[in-house]
C-alpha cells in the first residue's frame, strides 16, 4: 500500500466512526467509493497486426469497424501514433518493458530465440509495477510475445489456432496463408479469450489491471464464412498505392519493400498475376472486423461491470501491416503503414470524441498510464514520454518526434516522425523523406530536394545511431558502431544485441548470434575521413571461425547479400570464450565515407563477442 493509500484509509476509517456515532448507515458508499477513486481500473486492450484498416484512422473505405468507433467517441484517438519497432516480439517488449528496442537490442523478431526477458534482465513490467502498487493484473491472450505467466498475478493462454476447412482458401507460406474456420464464432480462440476476460469482470472486484490480447488480424487469416461474406470479392478495393511508386528510392529500400530474405524475388508480382492479392486483402478485411467485434464484446462486459466507473480503456495494436503498398507485404518495413497504430485512450478527465495529431509512439504508454493512475514509476530508466498533457489538451504545442528501430533484409534503420514529417536513415547512410499532411500515402520521397534539408537535419538529432570518431590509436567500441545481422532468403535467424561483460573496455560488447548457417555475418559500418592503408583489428572471441571482409558502402542492394563480392583481409578463429586482441589484416581505402566491415561465420552456428574494433592508419 502507497503512501498516499494509506492516508485515504485512514481518512476513511476516521469518517466511518463518525458515521457510527451520529448512527448513519452509509458504511458500503464510502469503502466502494474511495476504493475506486483511489484506483481506477484499467483495460488494456490490444490488437495483434491491426493496421488503420477501420472506421476511426480510415486507411480502408470499407472496413466495417463500428466497436472501435465507439471507443473513440469516447476518448482521445491519436491518428500519429507508430510502434517503436514494426513486428510483434520488439514492439511488445518494449511497450511492457519501457524499454525501446534500439536501448535493448531487442529490434526484431529474429532477436526471439531468446526471450524477451533476455533483453530487459532487471526491468520491472507494467502489470508487475501495478501488482506491486495495489492493483490485481490478469493477461489473457497475447500481450508480450509468449511467457508472459511470471508478469501477471493471474494469466490465461491463449487457446489452440481454429481449424480451417478443408479446401478453402490459400497456403503460401506462414504470411500469406487464408482460409474459413471450421468451427463457429463462438469457438474462436479471440472469442474464448474475451469471454474469459469478461468471466474476470464478474468474479474480480479489488482495483484491476485487465490486458487481454487479440490475436486477429495475425496472420494466417482464418475466420468464420459469415465475415468474407461482408466483403465480397468482386467488390473488394485495394488500399491507395502507385505504379512506379519505387522508383525515387534507394536499392536497399527496395529490398526492404520486397522483403526479398522472406518471401523470395517476385513476390508481390506473382500474387497479383495469380489475383492473390485480392484474396489476401479481403481475408486481412474479414479478420479486421472479426476484431473488432471482439472489441465491442469486452467493451459492453467492461461498462457493465464495477470495473466500468471511473476507470480507464487503452486500445492500442503493436504495428501497422502493407498489404501491397509499396509491393509490400506483411510487417517489417519503415513505412508509414507498416509503423502506424491504432491508439485510443478513454477515462475520468479526459476529452470525449477528440483526436490527436501530434506525433506519439507505443513507447509512450509506460509512462502516460502509470502518470494517470498517479502512481510512482519504477526503480528504472522508462523510455517514451507521458502524454497526459495531450489527454488533456490534444491541440496543445507539442514536438517531441519519435524513433522506431528495426532491421530486415540485412538491413538496419531508423524511423524517426515528427508531426508533420517522417524520416528513414539506413545505418548505410540512406535516407528518404515524406511529408504526410500533403502525401499520405508517401508517394513522393523529398529527400533528395534541397528545400528539405533542414529538416533532415533536425530530425537527424534523434537518430539511435551514429558513427563514432576513430581515436588516433584507431580504437572505436563496437557497442557505439552501427550495425546488422544478415537475413537473406533461407538464412534468416541471426540476431545481435548489446551485453555487459565486466572484462571489456568500457564494460559492454556486441555478441551476434549467427545460427542460420554458413555465411551468416555480422556488419558494422564505420566512417572513414582520411584515406590510405589501415590496420584491421578486434578485441573478441569466435566460437569457430570467420572471414573478414571490407568494402565501401555502395548503392546496390546485392551488398546485403552474403554472396556478394567484397575484399577479404583475413580470417580470425579463436574457440575462447575470452576477449583477445586480435590483427586482422590491411585495408586500403582510395575516398573517404562509410565502410562495411564484415565478419562472416564459416561455422554452420556460433556466437560473436566484439568489444572493439581497430582502424589504425599507417604512416605514409
Amino acid at each position: 500500500m502507497t503512501l498516499s493509500s494509506s492516508r485515504s484509509t485512514t481518512t476513511t476509517l476516521n469518517l466511518i466512526l463518525l458515521c457510527l456515532v451520529a448512527g448513519l448507515c452509509i458504511i458500503p458508499v464510502l469503502a466502494s467509493g474511495a476504493e475506486q477513486t483511489e484506483r481506477p481500473s484499467v483495460l488494456f486492450l490490444n490488437v495483434d497486426d491491426w493496421n488503420d484498416w477501420n472506421s476511426v484512422l480510415n486507411g480502408h473505405p470499407q472496413a466495417v469497424t463500428p466497436n472501435i468507433k465507439r471507443l473513440a467517441e469516447r476518448g482521445v484517438v491519436f491518428s500519429n501514433a507508430i510502434c517503436s519497432s514494426p513486428t510483434c516480439f520488439p514492439s511488445r517488449s518494449a511497450i511492457f518493458t519501457g524499454i525501446h528496442p534500439a536501448r535493448s537490442g531487442n529490434i526484431i523478431n529474429d532477436n526471439a530465440i531468446h526471450p524477451w526477458r533476455f533483453y530487459a534482465q532487471k526491468a520491472i513490467t507494467l502489470p508487475k509495477h501495478l501488482s506491486n502498487h495495489g492493483w490485481q493484473s490478469v493477461g489473457i491472450g497475447k500481450n508480450f510475445h509468449n511467457r508472459d505467466d511470471e508478469e501477471f498475478d493471474e494469466y490465461i493462454s491463449r487457446n489452440k489456432p481454429s481449424r480451417q476447412k478443408s479446401g478453402s482458401g490459400i497456403n503460401l507460406n506462414p504470411s500469406g496463408r487464408w482460409g474459413i474456420a471450421a468451427v463457429p464464432t463462438t469457438q474462436m480462440p479471440d472469442y474464448i479469450s474475451v469471454s474469459h476476460g469478461i468471466e474476470k469482470l464478474t468474479t474480480i472486484n479489488d482495483p484491476l489491471f485487465l490486458s487481454v490480447g487479440i490475436y486477429r488480424p495475425h496472420v494466417p487469416w482464418i475466420v468464420p464464412q459469415k465475415y468474407f461474406d461482408l466483403y465480397p470479392l468482386d467488390e473488394v478495393e485495394f488500399p491507395e498505392r502507385r505504379a512506379n511508386d519505387l522508383d525515387d528510392l534507394t536499392e536497399r529500400f527496395k529490398l526492404l519493400a520486397h522483403l526479398e530474405a522472406k518471401f523470395g524475388r517476385g513476390y508481390n508480382r506473382m500474387l497479383g498475376e495469380k489475383g492473390y492479392d485480392k484474396q489476401f486483402v479481403r481475408a486481412y478485411l474479414a479478420c479486421v472486423t472479426f476484431a473488432d467485434e471482439q472489441v465491442g464484446r469486452i467493451l459492453d462486459a467492461w461498462d457493465s461491470s464495477v470495473h466500468g466507473r471511473n476507470s480507464f480503456i487503452i486500445l492500442w495494436s503493436d504495428h501497422g501491416y502493407n498489404l501491397s503498398e509499396k509491393e509490400a507485404w506483411s510487417k517489417m518495413k519503415p513505412w508509414y503503414d507498416s509503423a502506424h497504430c491504432n491508439l485510443i485512450i478513454a477515462g475520468p478527465g479526459i476529452p470525449t470524441g477528440k483526436v490527436c495529431n501530434k506525433a506519439v509512439s507505443l513507447q509512450d504508454l509506460y509512462p502516460t498510464l502509470i502518470d494517470l493512475l498517479k502512481v510512482e514509476p519504477p526503480d528504472q530508466s522508462i523510455d517514451g514520454n507521458s502524454l497526459t498533457p495531450l489527454l488533456k489538451k490534444p491541440n496543445t504545442d507539442w514536438n517531441k518526434p519519435v524513433v522506431m528501430s528495426s532491421e530486415s533484409d540485412g538491413i538496419r534503420w531508423d524511423v524517426v516522425l515528427g508531426n508533420d514529417y517522417r524520416m528513414t536513415r539506413l545505418i548505410t547512410g540512406e535516407t528518404e523523406l515524406y511529408r504526410l499532411s500533403k502525401d499520405p500515402h508517401e508517394f513522393n520521397n523529398l529527400a533528395t530536394d534541397a528545400k528539405y534539408t533542414s529538416v533532415i537535419e533536425r530530425l537527424s538529432q534523434h537518430l539511435t545511431f551514429s558513427y563514432p570518431e576513430i581515436r588516433g590509436d584507431g580504437w572505436i567500441e563496437a557497442e557505439a558502431t552501427p550495425r546488422q545481422t544478415s537475413s537473406d532468403y533461407q538464412l534468416r535467424g541471426n540476431c545481435h544485441f548489446p551485453q555487459r561483460f565486466p572484462e571489456a573496455s568500457r564494460g559492454q560488447i556486441i555478441c551476434a548470434d549467427l545460427n542460420a548457417g554458413r555465411g551468416s555475418y555480422l556488419d558494422f559500418v564505420v566512417k572513414v575521413t582520411t584515406p590510405g592503408t589501415y590496420s584491421l583489428g578486434a578485441t573478441l572471441s569466435v566460437g569457430d571461425s570467420c572471414s573478414v571482409f571490407v568494402d565501401d558502402v555502395k548503392d546496390e542492394a546485392a551488398q546485403a547479400d552474403t554472396g556478394y563480392s567484397m575484399t577479404k583481409v583475413g580470417m580470425i578463429s579463436s574457440g575462447s570464450d575470452k576477449l583477445e586482441d586480435i590483427s586482422i589484416g590491411k585495408i586500403t581505402f582510395d575516398r573517404p565515407g562509410l565502410k562495411i566491415i564484415r565478419i562472416q561465420s564459416n561455422a554452420p552456428k556460433q556466437r560473436i563477442k566484439i568489444d572493439r574494433i581497430q582502424l589504425r592508419k599507417q604512416s605514409s
